[in-house]
């Protein structure tokens, strides 16, 4: 009887994360925008709002991506290659607890790579797909409200914070640049499978292999 609660207890989970997935309207509003477009070509816009610069190693790197995120009211949409910093981490999460849209693509390691995040982030509901497509998804990229961009060469991990050379921009107030960017978001999003698609597809790679 009581495994039988569990179960129960586990699908009703899985039905009210998939229902809040599906309520959100994020992805249907990026279908809306760009459909079948494709990641933008070289573009040249207008120059707006304000640059914050950031270098590590231990100059505050991860305190201004926190900041940054603390910011979001409605969207966050996240492009990482590297994904093990906690304090990262914990500040999207708090930006989903307050209602904010939080959706993430990760390369494929993060899948295998023992400290990674891709765990703790289906742990706590989110909206997470792996890329398939590239040899590496080597971006790192924050989209926040439709008008804030972070990007640099600061992966998203303690190592960046504490042991590297690494640079970080936070672009705020500039919509066109955020939509440039959300664009190519979308386009490698729908090329991307969940988390759960890719761990199957490679344990039975592995399971053949064998």
């Amino acid at each position: 009887m009581l495994r039988k609660s569990w179960i129960a207890g586990i699908i009703a989970v899985a039905c009210a994360i998939g229902i809040v997935f599906a309520n959100d309207g994020l992805l249907e509003r990026l279908e809306a925008l760009f459909g079948e477009q494709g990641s933008p070509h070289p573009t040249v816009i207008q120059a707006s709002g304000s640059i914050e610069v950031a270098f590590s190693p231990n100059n505050g790197v991860t305190e201004t991506v926190v900041k940054a995120i603390s910011e979001a009211q409605q969207t966050i949409l996240v492009s990482a290659y590297s994904f093990t910093s906690k304090d990262i981490a914990e500040a999207l999460l708090k930006a989903k607890q307050r209602g904010v849209v939080v959706k993430l693509i990760l390369d494929k390691s993060q899948i295998s790579q023992k400290y990674s995040s891709s765990t703790f982030f289906t742990n706590q509901g989110f909206d997470l797909r792996i890329d398939v497509k590239h040899a590496i998804y080597h971006d790192k990229v924050m989209i926040i409200d439709d008008k804030t961009v972070i990007t640099g060469s600061f992966n998203f991990t303690k190592a960046a914070e504490t042991k590297n050379a690494e640079n970080l921009l936070v672009l705020r107030n500039n919509p066109e640049l955020a939509k440039l960017y959300a664009q190519d978001w979308w386009y490698n999003w729908k090329l991307a499978v969940p988390r759960s698609e890719f761990a199957l597809k490679t344990k039975a790679r592995t399971t053949t292999d064998d």
